[in-house]
């Protein structure tokens, strides 16, 4: 406990360690002062009084004396002092002290007045007036002397004082009542000033200060409530701080305490560091399909197989999500890597709930200060690392300046994106399909190209992959939508269907279905030449979704195609249930079967299955002649490819096949 407290005198008098409340101690303080005010107000009136009685009883006897002398009787004045007994003695003074009633121990108090009156002060409190004077009966004879005295019995009280005395008193009431005030104001304004000391320290932080008691009630209860704050105060930093720094449900450490560590250390640091993170890329699936509850286990199990993999001194921390990261010496790194702890962290299997789940991960690498001496920009550039090795497929793959550069081409390439989308700067290409039943073009497939001001012409694959990451496919299916069917009237008068992609996103989303139907109210025989081209993996994400909205598509008269069909995993059964009019077989079955027999009868047993199924077989990315002669052996009923045609903008498409002779493309064969 903290505290700079001191008793005086008058609080160690008041209290005597008791509480006693504010009010109390003020209403003290006017009692004593109102008491002592009221005691000098009395002894001054008191003393007023016992002057007056003293002054009558003197002209009392200065009355008596006269008569005695004159022989004659004293005038009643209707006083009280009338009722005074007035002693004389034949003699003087001394004489007459011996007398009877003359009180005993009486002591003379001043000289004798101008007026020839004593005055004595009696034991009992009395106090006696005696005036000595002459008494004349007989001209011829010598005067006599005679004493008279009377007892003045009024001013008995041990009040009686002087207005010296009076003024004393006055004085030290007045120095009581300051002194009492300068107590009470003492034992407000230190606690006062202590609480406001305390709170200082709170708001810096310090919750270990704490209030003394006081003997004030009210200070004292405010002093009990001030600390009980401070130390719930203290509890709930000390969660606060657990919260802050520690991962709730893996009790890792947080990316905030990484944060920390990293920059204690590179302020600090007399080596390299290095920090590494990885991810649980399967832990979205594992989420999917077995819950939260499973995923949330994983992540538990992985937390612990990296504390207990990893040395005590090394920061294990979850940055967010399916994400990890070790913060480490750069010279432990290599003994790190080579005792194969990154091969147990990356790529492991567990049992959870029943369940046998193989962990696939990837790791990206940055170093300090190489890298950067920021934390953030550490942890941002082996995060860049990470994704790099997770899309290419590579167990860990350190940092290089090329990596951001191509990071920082991204974003600006989103920002693009979205400027094109809404200048609509994208463009349909268009590559024919031939019937080789019928041998010519009937089909075609809707491609789009992105006619970018700068960069000119650029194709999907530079910006599909990043729209479906964003979310901005829904929009440019929508835009390519939109296009074909103001194409569509003269496609149509040519007996010309034409192909449109759908995205995995597109086929989990209900508005789209909305936006259809609105088109189709405006022409309402459109979707009749229109085909709609859904990836195997992508009616695979959520099969009953899809499955939803294809049913949708199809009562709408729009045709169905599985495209890249073979690179998948998908399901014949939900494959079967699919309103599916048409497969589309993936390049990589066609490339190179026309002289490998494994994947020549591959390929022949995929044709087989689709036209078993019922549905028309078109083979994709036909670029010789040989795949030509191949597949059509194989019974194909399209084939579409470079051997065929490139896609071409829609003025030359118009050109050669819905306003001229659409047959000309076929005439060589």
């Amino acid at each position: 406990m903290h505290s700079s407290h001191k008793n005086g005198p008058l609080r160690a008098l008041f209290t005597g360690g008791a509480l006693i409340s504010l009010n109390t101690r003020t209403l003290i303080v006017c009692i004593v002062a109102l008491f002592a005010l009221s005691l000098c107000i009395y002894a001054i009136l008191n003393n007023q009084l016992a002057t007056h009685r003293a002054e009558q009883l003197d002209q009392l006897l200065h009355s008596k004396a006269l008569a005695t002398h004159s022989n004659q009787p004293v005038e009643n004045d209707n006083s009280a002092t009338t009722l005074t007994p007035v002693y004389f003695h034949q003699g003087n003074l001394l004489e007459a002290q011996t007398t009877l009633h003359w009180p005993k121990h009486c002591k003379s108090i001043s000289p004798p007045l101008d007026s020839g009156i004593h005055r004595f002060k009696c034991k009992g409190g009395l106090r006696l007036h005696a005036l000595q004077t002459t008494l004349s009966t007989d001209p011829e004879r010598a005067d006599r002397q005679i004493t008279l005295w009377a007892i003045n019995d009024t001013d008995a009280s041990s009040l009686n004082m002087r207005i010296e005395d009076a003024l004393g008193l006055a004085m030290l009431v007045l120095v009581i009542s300051t002194l009492c005030s300068r107590w009470i104001s003492r034992s407000i304004t230190q606690p006062l000033d202590e609480i406001t000391v305390s709170a200082e320290h709170l708001a810096e932080g310090n919750y270990d200060w704490r209030l003394p008691e006081s003997s004030i009630r009210e200070i004292n209860q405010l002093a009990f409530t001030f600390n009980h704050m401070a130390k719930s105060l203290q509890e709930w930093d000390k969660v606060i701080r657990r919260t802050a720094y520690k991962d709730q449900l893996t009790g890792l450490d947080n990316r905030s305490y990484l944060s920390v560590a990293l920059r204690e250390r590179t302020e600090t640091a007399r080596e390299p560091l290095s920090i590494v993170t990885w991810g649980i890329d399967n832990l979205d699936s594992i989420n999917e399909v077995l819950g939260h509850d499973v995923a949330d286990n994983v992540l538990i199990k992985v937390a612990r197989k990296a504390s207990r993999t990893c040395r005590e001194s090394l920061v294990i921390a979850r940055l967010e999500g399916n994400v990890f990261c070790v913060l480490l010496p750069r010279s432990e790194l290599d003994e790190f890597l080579s005792k194969h702890t990154m091969k147990r962290l990356l790529n492991s299997s567990m049992r959870i709930q029943g369940y046998q789940l193989d962990i696939q991960s990837h790791a990206g690498l940055a170093h300090y200060p190489e890298h950067g001496q920021c934390p953030d920009t550490l942890m941002r550039r082996a995060e860049i690392a990470r994704q790099l090795a997770k899309k290419t497929r590579q167990t860990i793959i350190t940092f290089e300046q090329r990596m951001e550069q191509r990071s920082a081409n991204r974003l600006e390439l989103i920002a693009q994106l979205r400027k094109a989308i809404t200048d609509e700067e994208f463009c349909l290409y268009f590559q024919p399909k031939l019937n080789l039943r019928t041998n010519s073009i009937n089909q075609a497939e809707v491609l789009l190209r992105w006619n970018h001001p700068t960069h000119g012409l650029i194709a999907p694959g530079a910006f599909i992959e990043l729209a479906e990451q964003t979310g901005m496919i829904r929009e440019i299916t929508r835009l390519v939508l939109k296009q074909t069917y103001a194409i569509i009237g003269l496609c149509a008068h040519q007996n010309i269907r034409l192909s449109v992609n759908l995205s995995a996103m597109d086929l989990e989303d209900n508005s789209l279905i909305d936006f259809v139907r609105q088109l189709h109210r405006e022409q309402p025989d459109a979707s009749r030449h229109i085909m709609l081209e859904i990836t195997e993996s992508a009616a695979m994400r959520d099969p009953e979704q899809a499955l939803e909205i294809l049913n949708q598509l199809a009562s709408i008269n729009f045709q169905i195609a599985v495209d890249d069909f073979g690179t998948g995993y998908s399901s014949l059964a939900y494959l079967k249930r699919f309103p599916v009019t048409e497969l589309k077989i993936d390049r990589s079955l066609v490339q190179g079967a026309d002289f490998d027999t494994d994947g020549q009868i591959i390929l022949e047993s995929t044709i087989e299955m689709g036209h078993i199924m019922g549905l028309l077989v078109t083979t994709e990315g036909v670029e010789t002649q040989a795949e030509f002669e191949l597949v059509k052996k194989l019974g194909a009923d399209y084939v579409q490819g470079f051997w065929l045609s490139k896609p071409m903008p829609f003025d030359e498409f118009k050109l050669k096949h819905l306003v001229g002779n659409h047959d000309q493309l076929v005439q060589h064969l």
